[in-house]
């Protein structure tokens, strides 16, 4: 199950609506019982 996923200014962490760099993607997914979380820079 995905929790969430979140596009925001890599500087600002204010959320975007379109991906423009550099942007941070974030998502947090559930695989049983156990909870992923992880991010990436777009340069």
């Amino acid at each position: 199950n995905i929790d969430y996923v979140s596009v925001a200014d890599a500087e600002t962490l204010d959320e975007l609506d379109t991906v423009n760099p550099p942007a941070l993607i974030s998502l947090a997914v559930k695989i049983g019982t156990t909870r992923l979380i992880d991010n990436i820079v777009l340069q």
